[in-house]
C-alpha cells in the first residue's frame, strides 16, 4: 500500500515541480538582476579581500524583492539594524569574552530576543536581524584562536552584509526596476477587470467563472496599500497624491466584492436590470481607461439621471452599490477633495510594534522554545567537538516559525534546497574549481549557480525558500578561500549541521507548547467571524452614516486579515503530521467551511453597503428597530459558529427562519409608510438578501462541526 502511495507521489511531485518552474512575464529579468548583484558582491569581495564572502553573495537572496522601491526600503532599514546589532554584539564580547558560561546564557538570551522580536517587531526581520548578529558573533570565540580575530570578524559582519544589500538594491534600481506605480496600476486594474467579468457575466455576455469571485475578492488592500508607499519613495511627487490613490484602492476593492457578490446571487436580472447593469459595464470601462492612462477624468458638470428600479430583488442593493462605487471612484480621479475624504481609508499609525506585543503569550513561548533549541544545538557541536556544524543553531533560528507545520515546511524547502545546492557545489568542485585560474572563472561559476537558485527564488511561495537554501549551499562550497579550495568535508559539516538544527527545532515546536498549524487555521476562521458578528451590529453603532462607512471599512480589513491567516496556517497543515492523525476529518472540513464563509461575508458586505444609501432616519422606527433586533440575531449567530470552529463548542445557534419571518412580517406591515419607492424596493431588496443569508448561515454552521 505504502509502495503504491510513493508511486503515485512521484508524478504529482513532477508536475508541481513543472508548473513551479514554468517561466512566466518578469521571471527572467528578475533572475538576471539577482545574477548580476551576485556577481558584483563576489568580485568586490575577492578584490577587497572580505572574509566570509559567501555571506555577502547569499544576502542579496534576502534583500532583493519584487519591486525597486521595497527593496530600497528594506536595505535601508537593515543597515541601520545592521550598525546596532555589530554595536551591540562587541559590547556583549567585550564582557563575556573569557567567560564561556557567561556567553552560553548571553547566546540563549540573544536567540530568545531575535525569535521575540521577529513576532512582536512590525517588520519582523528587522527584528530578527537584531537579534541573529549577536547570537552569531557571541559564538564565535568558540572556533577563533586569540580575542582579537573574534572582534575583527565581529567588525567584519558589517562589510559582508553591507556590500550584498548593496548590490542588490542597486541591481533593483538599475537594471530594468520593477516600478512599483506599474505594479499598484495593474492590481487596480486586475480589480475593475474582475468586476467587469462579473457584470458581464450577469447579462449573459460570458460565461460565469465557476470558481468565482470570493477569493480573490477576500484577499484585501494590504499589498495595495504598500505598493502604494513604495511608488511614493520611488516617485516622490506621487505623494501629493496619496489620498486620492488610497482612495481608489479602497473604492477598487469595494467594486470587486459587490461585483463578486452579484455573481454570487445569480439571478436573472429583469429588463431594468439589465439596463443599469450595462450602463455599469460601460463605466467599468472608462474607469479602467481612466486608471490605465492615469489621466484625471473632467469634472461631472450635471448629476447623472437616477436608475430606476423595478423591483426590489437580491440585485437591487448591489446595484446601488456598484453605482455608488463607480461614481465614487470616477469623482475621485476628478480630484473631487470631498469624494476623496469620504472614500479615504483612515490612516493607519506608524507601529514599532504589533498590537498584542506584550500582552500576548504566545510570543514569549515562541521565544522561549526557539531559544531551546539553539542552546541545544550548541550544546551538541560542542559535546561532539564538531565546530564545522555550526549551521545547526542557524538554522534552528531561520526555520523556527509559528507552528508545527510552518517550521517543518520551511525545513523541508531548506533540506531540499541544501541538498540540491550542496549537489552543485560537489559539483563544481570535483570537474571546475581544480581548472580555475582567475577571478573571472570564479564570477562565471557563481553566474551560473545563482542563475538556478535565483530561478527557482523567484518563483511561488511555495518553492522561494529553496532557492534561498540552494545559493546558501552553494555558495559555502565554491567560495571558501581567497584561492580556488576544493575540499569536500566543508559540504559535509554544512549539510550534517543543516539537517541536524532541523531535527532538532522540529522535535522542540512538536514537543514544547506545541502550535498546531491545523488548530490556527480554525482560529483565524473563528477571528474572521468573530469580525463578520460585529459587522453584523453594525448598524447600531450610530445613525450618522459616515461613522457607519468607516466603522464597515475597519471590519472589512480586519476580515479580510484573519481569513488570510487561516488560509496560510490552511497551506502549512499539508505538511503536518500529527493533526492529520488526530484531526483528519476536521481539517478536510475547513476548505468548505472556508468558502461558506467567505459567501456569507459576501452577502453581509452587500447588505451592510445599503445603510449609507437609506439612512435609519429615513424608515419606521419600528423597522428599524426590527432590522437591529434581525442583525443582532445574525451577530449572535456567527458567534455561536466562531465558538464551534474555535472550542469545538456545539450550542446550537438561534433561530434564524423565526426571526426572518418576525422582520419580514414588520416590513410588510410598514412598507406602506415608506414615502420614497426606492427605498421600499430597497427593504424588499434586504428581504431577499436576508432570505439567502440565513440558508447560507446555516450551511456554514454545518461545515464547522469538527
Amino acid at each position: 500500500m505504502r509502495a503504491a502511495s510513493g508511486a503515485a507521489a512521484i508524478p504529482s511531485l513532477i508536475a508541481f515541480l513543472r508548473r513551479e518552474l514554468a517561466p512566466f512575464p518578469g521571471r527572467g529579468i528578475a533572475t538576471c538582476r539577482i545574477v548580476v548583484a551576485c556577481v558584483v558582491a563576489v568580485v568586490l569581495c575577492m578584490t577587497l579581500r572580505v572574509p566570509d564572502a559567501y555571506l555577502a553573495v547569499w544576502v542579496v537572496f534576502k534583500i532583493a524583492l519584487e519591486e525597486s522601491g521595497e527593496t530600497l526600503l528594506t536595505g535601508i532599514l537593515c543597515l541601520a539594524t545592521l550598525t546596532l546589532a555589530v554595536a551591540v554584539s562587541l559590547v556583549l564580547l567585550f564582557v563575556s569574552m573569557d567567560q564561556p558560561s557567561l556567553r552560553f546564557c548571553l547566546v540563549g538570551a540573544t536567540a530568545a530576543a531575535a525569535f521575540f522580536l521577529r513576532r512582536i517587531f512590525a517588520i519582523g526581520a528587522v527584528g530578527f536581524l537584531f537579534g541573529l548578529v549577536p547570537t552569531v558573533a557571541l559564538t564565535l570565540p568558540d572556533f577563533m584562536p586569540t580575542p582579537d580575530r573574534a572582534v575583527r570578524l565581529t567588525l567584519w559582519l558589517w562589510p559582508m552584509f553591507g556590500l550584498g544589500i548593496a548590490c542588490a538594491v542597486a541591481a533593483n534600481l538599475w537594471i530594468a526596476p520593477t516600478d512599483p506605480l506599474r505594479l499598484l496600476r495593474e492590481d487596480l486594474l486586475r480589480r475593475v477587470d474582475a468586476a467587469g467579468a462579473a457584470i458581464a457575466a450577469s447579462l449573459g455576455r460570458r460565461p460565469a467563472d465557476a470558481r468565482g469571485l470570493a477569493p480573490p475578492a477576500t484577499l484585501g488592500i494590504a499589498r495595495a496599500l504598500g505598493l502604494l508607499r513604495s511608488a511614493e519613495l520611488v516617485h516622490p511627487s506621487r505623494r501629493a497624491r496619496h489620498a486620492q490613490q488610497s482612495a481608489l484602492i479602497t473604492l477598487t476593492d469595494r467594486l470587486q466584492t459587490a461585483a463578486a457578490a452579484l455573481q454570487d446571487v445569480s439571478i436573472e436580472p429583469s429588463p431594468a436590470e439589465r439596463a443599469r447593469l450595462g450602463a455599469l459595464a460601460a463605466d467599468c470601462a472608462r474607469l479602467r481607461h481612466a486608471i490605465e492612462s492615469d489621466e484625471a477624468l473632467a469634472p461631472v458638470t450635471e448629476a447623472p439621471a437616477p436608475r430606476a428600479a423595478d423591483r426590489g430583488s437580491a440585485l437591487l442593493p448591489l446595484l446601488v452599490e456598484l453605482e455608488n462605487v463607480v461614481a465614487l471612484a470616477q469623482q475621485v480621479l476628478t480630484s473631487d477633495a470631498i469624494a476623496i475624504a469620504s472614500a479615504a481609508p483612515e490612516p493607519e499609525r506608524t507601529r514599532l510594534f504589533v498590537a498584542d506585543a506584550f500582552t500576548n503569550v504566545e510570543y514569549v513561548r515562541y521565544a522561549l522554545k526557539g531559544a531551546l533549541a539553539v542552546l541545544i544545538c550548541y550544546l551538541l557541536m560542542h559535546a561532539v567537538d564538531w565546530p564545522g556544524i555550526r549551521t545547526c543553531y542557524i538554522t534552528c533560528m531561520i526555520v523556527g516559525l509559528t507552528s508545527e507545520g510552518a517550521t517543518i515546511q520551511r525545513g523541508t524547502l531548506r533540506i531540499a534546497g541544501a541538498l540540491l545546492g550542496g549537489a552543485m557545489g560537489f559539483l563544481a568542485i570535483l570537474l571546475l574549481i581544480p581548472n580555475m585560474e582567475s577571478i573571472t572563472s570564479l564570477a562565471l561559476l557563481v553566474a551560473a549557480g545563482s542563475a538556478v537558485a535565483a530561478w527557482v527564488y523567484v518563483g511561488s511561495a511555495r518553492i522561494s525558500y529553496a532557492g534561498v537554501q540552494i545559493a546558501l549551499a552553494f555558495f559555502i562550497c565554491v567560495i571558501q578561500a581567497f584561492e580556488p579550495s576544493w575540499y569536500f568535508y566543508t559540504i559535509r559539516d554544512r549539510l550534517v549541521g543543516i539537517l541536524l538544527g532541523n531535527a532538532i527545532i522540529s522535535l522542540v515546536f512538536l514537543g514544547v507548547w506545541p502550535v498546531r498549524a491545523g488548530t490556527a487555521m480554525w482560529i483565524g476562521l473563528s477571528s474572521a467571524l468573530r469580525a463578520m458578528a460585529d459587522l453584523a451590529r453594525v448598524g447600531r453603532m450610530s445613525d450618522d452614516q459616515a461613522i457607519i462607512a468607516r466603522a464597515i471599512q475597519g471590519l472589512r480589513l480586519r476580515a479580510y486579515r484573519h481569513f488570510a491567516a487561516a488560509q496560510q496556517s490552511s497551506e502549512e497543515e499539508a505538511f503536518e503530521w500529527t493533526s492529520r492523525e488526530r484531526d483528519g476529518a476536521a481539517q478536510r472540513h475547513f476548505p468548505a467551511a472556508m468558502a461558506e464563509a467567505q459567501s456569507v461575508f459576501l452577502t453581509q458586505l452587500a447588505i451592510a453597503s445599503q445603510r449609507p444609501a437609506v439612512a435609519p432616519t429615513k424608515l419606521p422606527p419600528a423597522l428599524v428597530a426590527a432590522t437591529r433586533r434581525f442583525d443582532e440575531r445574525v451577530g449572535a449567530s456567527l458567534e455561536v459558529i466562531a465558538d464551534r470552529t474555535s472550542a469545538s463548542v456545539l450550542r446550537e445557534i438561534p433561530d434564524l427562519r423565526e426571526a426572518l419571518a418576525e422582520w419580514a412580517g414588520v416590513a410588510d406591515a410598514l412598507r406602506s409608510q415608506i414615502a420614497n419607492r426606492e427605498w421600499a424596493l430597497q427593504v424588499e431588496g434586504r428581504l431577499a438578501l436576508y432570505r439567502r443569508l440565513v440558508p447560507r448561515l446555516e450551511r456554514l454552521a454545518s461545515a464547522v462541526i469538527r
